[in-house]
């Protein structure tokens, strides 16, 4: 038996034994999921980019890394383990890979099948034989590939030192491509976001005084929080690496100067050894006053006005933006020095702009809707001719495409380039052709994976979104899911509604939907026993992860 679609991903073994490599689903922006191995690196989940910038790597950066980037190995951002690639793949992405080859081993199957039958009594029959064998054979519908929707982690950031991009959802304290120290990058976006905060205020303060105080209230908030986490941080990790276990409960000691300088004496480590006598009594000042905002609704009480001479009891506490200002810039001096600890020595970049948080699309003349980006094996024109296809259908059914149209919509292509084209999409399952006996251009069709891959860049629409929404319609009524009724509630188009409802279809054996033809639906209505509503169910967590 021939495992065409298998045979797409195979990387060795033998024809019984197959040994295949399946991509790992990417995020919205390209990155991968990945998973520490080690299982005390809280919260263990990050996401890895691609190479964004061009950094020339001198030996004072290649001395703060735990080894030369682009290896076969990755670094736990929050522990700094080191593990071969393979130690960080995702749970989830091992339960996506499976789905994916019993997707494509039962298309497999079911294509062998239905040759075998179609084959089964070719040259058999005779002109004198008194009985006659017809062998006809009814496909079903491809299903499609299953869909694995990733979202991007809360904080991006671009290694200063190799120019990978990654995002973590806790303080990270090393880049996992080449392991160099990137706690201070953290600090850095930190005071951009805080920044932003009181310049906004600021804008509004005229306007609307009390909503200007309470920004910059949350701002100055967020310095200390960012800050106290940094420290508590490192402070953990130093103590980890010492193999003290269980790891020291440090409540909220990083959060008083004089705790935290006895916390960092364990570590023989004096983070705040570079700030002048004013620069740390203004750290204990603001850390004060955080106490007053969040606790005393701003409310200056006997032990703040100890610290300022300038405040008097029960006034509010004065908040500048410029004082909230310094005070990052304080503590990302702090911050820079347990950096350098981390690494050994102080970071080249300290000075240098930070790198890009936001990957922007590149789009270019030849590709202006960014086709390229898309996680596929196409080549740019087999795209373009996609993208086609789905603006050209006015119905999202799945039926055959005009030919004259076609080819009158790329003249500048060769025939050959446009066989190939719809031959590329054939390969990788987004239409099904069938030859001619004159040759030429083979008239072809699309499948459902071609909207659900292609409609997002035709329409600016996110099919997997809808096919959700649709989903969690058909979940709320009956156990008779009717098109008609599903789509009047989404109050779309039928062009958008078709392909979606069939997705949701897609989970539902064949017996139990209904594709009668005459109506504008392609499925017009299908049946859910408890069995169905649980894979509904699990294709809408699947495409929401």
């Amino acid at each position: 038996m021939k495992f065409h679609r298998l045979n797409r991903y195979r990387t060795g073994g033998t024809s019984s034994n197959l040994k295949l490599s399946y991509p790992a689903p990417r995020t919205p922006n390209g990155r991968v999921y990945r998973f520490s191995p080690n299982e005390q690196a809280h919260p263990r989940h990050f996401v890895l980019g691609d190479v964004v910038a061009d950094i020339n790597v001198t030996d004072a950066f290649r001395a703060r890394m735990k080894h030369d980037p682009r290896t076969t190995q990755t670094v736990c951002p929050y522990s700094g383990t080191i593990a071969e690639d393979d130690a960080f793949v995702h749970p989830d992405d091992v339960k996506a890979a499976v789905e994916m080859v019993r997707h494509d081993a039962v298309q497999d199957v079911q294509d062998a099948l239905s040759e075998m039958f179609k084959n089964a009594f070719k040259g058999s029959s005779s002109n004198n034989s008194l009985i006659k064998v017809t062998a006809s054979v009814k496909r079903s519908i491809p299903k499609p590939k299953p869909r694995f929707a990733r979202q991007d982690l809360m904080r991006e950031l671009v290694c200063d030192h190799c120019g990978r991009d990654y995002g973590v959802f806790a303080i990270s304290l090393f880049c996992p491509d080449c392991g160099a120290p990137n706690l201070r990058l953290h600090f850095v976006r930190e005071a951009e976001l805080v920044d932003d905060q009181v310049s906004l205020a600021e804008e509004i303060a005229v306007d609307k005084e009390e909503l200007a105080y309470r920004l910059l209230g949350n701002a100055h908030e967020d310095v200390l929080t960012a800050f106290e986490a940094t420290l508590k941080t490192v402070y953990l990790h130093g103590k980890s690496i010492t193999s003290i276990s269980p790891l020291p409960k440090v409540g909220n000691d990083f959060q008083n100067v004089e705790k935290a300088l006895k916390r960092f004496e364990e570590l023989r480590l004096n983070p705040f050894n570079s700030l002048t006598e004013d620069e740390m009594e203004e750290l204990r000042l603001n850390i004060q006053k955080r106490h007053v905002i969040g606790h005393n609704l701003g409310v200056v009480d006997d032990k703040f006005a100890a610290h300022d001479n300038d405040a008097k009891v029960g006034e509010t506490v004065i908040l500048v933006g410029d004082d909230i200002r310094k005070f990052a810039a304080i503590s990302q001096k702090v911050i820079d020095n347990l950096d350098t600890w981390l690494g050994g020595s102080p970071s080249p970049t300290i000075q240098a702009p930070l790198l890009s948080m936001n990957i922007e699309p590149k789009s270019t003349f030849a590709d202006p809707k960014n086709l390229m980006a898309l996680d596929l094996q196409l080549s740019l024109f087999a795209r373009k001719v996609g993208v086609w296809i789905a603006e050209h259908c006015s119905d999202g059914r799945c039926t055959h495409v005009n030919l004259e149209q076609f080819k009158a919509a790329f003249t500048e292509n060769s025939e050959i380039e446009l066989e190939e084209a719809i031959a590329e999409l054939e390969i990788d399952g987004f239409v099904e052709m069938a030859h001619t006996m004159g040759g030429g251009i083979p008239h072809f069709c699309p499948t459902l994976d071609l909207y659900l891959t292609f409609d997002g860049p035709a329409f600016g629409r996110d099919p997997i979104a809808d096919t959700v929404t649709v989903a969690e319609l058909a979940l709320a009524g009956s156990d008779s899911v009717n098109a008609e009724d599903i789509f009047s509630q989404t109050g779309w188009d039928i062009r958008r509604f078709n392909p979606v409802f069939e997705h949701v279809a897609s989970q539902i054996p064949d017996g139990r939907v209904s594709r009668s033809y005459g109506t504008q639906f392609s499925v017009s209505f299908f049946c859910l026993l408890p069995e169905d509503r649980v894979r509904v169910k699990r294709l809408i967590s699947r495409l929401k992860s």
